[in-house]
C-alpha cells in the first residue's frame, strides 16, 4: 500500500487534514520513531526540519528541550515564538506533555498544561483584555483555549539530561480538541470556572482556589507574578480519557487511566 504523503502547509491549515495526520501519527513507540514517521508521511517536514535545525538549536537549552516545542518543530514545522495567535493556522495551539504512573503503576497528568499568559500581578490594568470579556468565549484568549492538538508523553525519572532523554520518551497518545466539543457538564464547569478567575482578579486576591478545570496560575521563573490561563491536571487527564476513549478512575482525589488501557 502505498503511504500517505502529507503537504506541509495542509497539516498547519487544513484542519481536517492536520487530524487525519494525527491519526497516523502512531503511539507506544519513542519521540523518535515518531519523528522517523511523520517525515516519511511528509517529506517537506524532514526538509524544512533539516534546513531550520540551527535556528531551533540556538534556542536556549531549556527552550528547545521543552517537550511542546519538540513537537512544534519536529511534527509541525514550526519555529517556537512568542506570537499570540494559535500555532496552527487553522485555529489550534501545539501541546507536549506528560503522563506519570501513580503508587499504583496507573497514568494521570503529570502536570498542569500552561495556555497564555494574561496580566501580572505587579499591574493590575494587564488583565483589563481579561476582565472586559462578558465569557470565556468572547474573549481574545479563547482562540488560544479552545482548540489544540495535545502529545502526551510518558513521564521518565530523573533531572532532565538533554534532548536525547526527550527523543527516547514513549508517546502515549496525540490528538487534537475542541472545547466546543465536550460534555455540556464540562464546558458549563469551564464557564465557572473563568467566573471565579475574573471575581479573583477584580477583587485583587488572584488564586486557584474554586477552580476545577481551568485555572490561573504563576508562570515563569520562581517569585514570578506573571500569570497564566491553564488546564489543571486533572482536568488534561480527563481530557485525554474524553478524546482516547480510555476509561478514567476516580478514587477520592485521584483521577487516573489504568496503565492496561494504554
Amino acid at each position: 500500500m502505498t503511504p500517505r504523503i502529507f503537504k506541509l502547509k495542509d497539516i498547519q491549515s487544513d484542519e481536517a487534514i492536520c487530524k487525519e495526520y494525527i491519526d497516523l501519527i502512531p503511539t507506544g513507540a519513542s519521540f523518535q520513531d515518531v519523528i522517523r514517521d511523520a517525515h516519511r508521511m511528509c517529506p517537506e517536514l524532514r526538509e524544512f526540519c533539516e534546513i531550520n535545525q540551527n535556528k531551533f538549536n540556538g534556542l536556549g537549552a531549556r527552550d528547545k528541550g521543552s517537550m511542546g516545542k519538540m513537537v512544534e518543530f519536529y511534527i509541525f514545522g514550526q519555529t517556537p515564538d512568542t506570537d499570540p495567535k494559535p500555532d496552527l493556522l487553522w485555529g489550534a495551539d501545539i501541546k507536549g506533555t506528560h503522563f506519570k504512573t501513580n503508587k499504583q503503576g496507573n497514568y494521570n497528568a503529570k502536570e498542569r498544561l500552561t495556555i497564555t499568559d494574561v496580566g501580572t500581578t505587579n499591574n493590575y490594568s494587564t488583565f483589563d483584555s481579561l476582565m472586559q470579556a462578558e465569557s470565556l468565549r468572547q474573549s481574545k484568549y479563547y482562540r488560544k483555549v479552545g482548540k489544540g492538538v495535545l502529545f502526551v508523553f510518558e513521564h521518565t525519572g530523573g533531572k532532565y539530561n538533554g534532548l536525547e532523554q526527550n527523543l527516547s520518551k514513549t508517546l502515549l497518545c496525540a490528538f487534537s480538541y475542541d472545547l466546543e466539543e465536550l460534555p455540556r457538564s464540562v464546558r458549563d464547569q469551564i464557564d465557572a470556572d473563568f467566573d471565579n478567575i475574573q471575581y479573583r482578579v477584580a477583587n485583587r486576591t488572584v488564586s486557584q482556589r474554586g477552580q476545577s478545570y481551568l485555572h490561573i496560575h504563576p508562570h515563569g521563573n520562581k517569585g514570578s507574578k506573571t500569570r497564566a490561563l491553564g488546564f489543571k491536571n486533572k482536568f488534561v487527564t480527563k481530557l485525554v480519557s474524553i478524546y482516547t476513549g480510555k476509561p478514567i478512575t476516580v478514587k477520592g482525589r485521584s483521577w487516573f487511566i489504568e496503565k492496561r488501557h494504554f
